[in-house]
């Protein structure tokens, strides 16, 4: 479309929930496919062939059967010309086909056809930060301020030597190259943007920039700062990367209206 940019930010939307919108009647397939040139676009084209709008989807290799794959889409057959039982037939008649799972979503469109959530090879669940915040206020009445910063903090900073150390060993990163994949694990995860900036490996120093900061995010508006998981992960991962232990200072919020978060790495705080 002329004229039309993206914004630098687009959303992903976790293939777990669907929105339904007016008229609609949304099921959830799932296809068992070979892992073969062109297995997608015979089935997807069974169903563009019966009218069937393809809403949102995911296309992932089957654990354990590396000559498989699966399609998981939610489809809208409100304006279908077959019905869900002869779609699933001519879909099964498919060479490249070897299953079909038609469901569908009662009484919410939740996805439900795969379980566990796995975050590369390990296994991860999904907290809206709704829930989160729930939680953090929670602990804070029962803390106080002070007190859920020291053990968020601690938290934090376990979390990001473990991140840090994984990703080491994982892929045999080290020093600059780590931290660019620490960056884009927080990114990719849902956490923040996060940039490394002025980064000394003599001085053991540095700042982190993160944007959309899930923790001040999820804390909305405060007087204070409160982003103490988030520096203890910093600090954490630092560590790793600098071969020694150091510390993180947020000394810029987004909850307390600053435009982005923003970390000092220091030897001491």
């Amino acid at each position: 479309m002329a004229g039309f940019e993206l914004s630098v930010i687009i959303p992903k939307r976790v293939f777990t929930l669907e929105e339904a919108k007016h008229g609609e009647k949304l099921y959830e397939v799932r296809i068992i496919l070979r892992d073969v040139p062109g297995a997608l676009a015979k089935a997807a084209k069974v169903l563009a062939d019966a009218n069937v709008n393809i809403k949102t989807g995911s296309v992932f290799y089957v654990t354990g059967h590396p000559e498989l794959g699966f399609w998981a889409s939610f489809l809208d057959v409100s304006k279908a010309t077959r019905s869900v039982h002869e779609l699933e037939e001519e879909l099964r008649r498919l060479d490249v086909v070897t299953d079909v799972t038609f469901e569908e979503p009662k009484p919410a469109p939740f996805e439900t056809l795969h379980f566990p959530l796995l975050h590369g090879k390990t296994r991860a669940v999904i907290m809206p930060l709704g829930t989160v915040w729930a939680l953090w206020d929670g602990l804070e009445k029962i803390l106080l301020p002070s007190g859920l910063a020291a053990v968020h903090y601690d938290a934090g900073k376990r979390s990001g030597e473990h991140t840090a150390t994984r990703l080491k060993e994982m892929y045999g990163l080290e020093s600059t190259d780590l931290i660019l994949a620490l960056t884009q694990a927080l990114k990719a995860t849902g956490w923040g943007i996060a940039e490394a900036r002025d980064i000394d490996f003599k001085e053991l120093s540095g700042t982190i920039i993160i944007k959309e900061c899930f923790e001040a995010v999820a804390w909305r508006k405060k007087s204070y700062r409160v982003c103490h998981w988030t520096r203890g992960f910093i600090a954490g991962a630092a560590s790793v990367v600098f071969g020694k232990s150091v510390e993180a200072v947020e000394v810029r919020c987004l909850a307390t209206g600053d435009e982005q978060c923003e970390f000092k790495i220091q030897t001491k705080i």
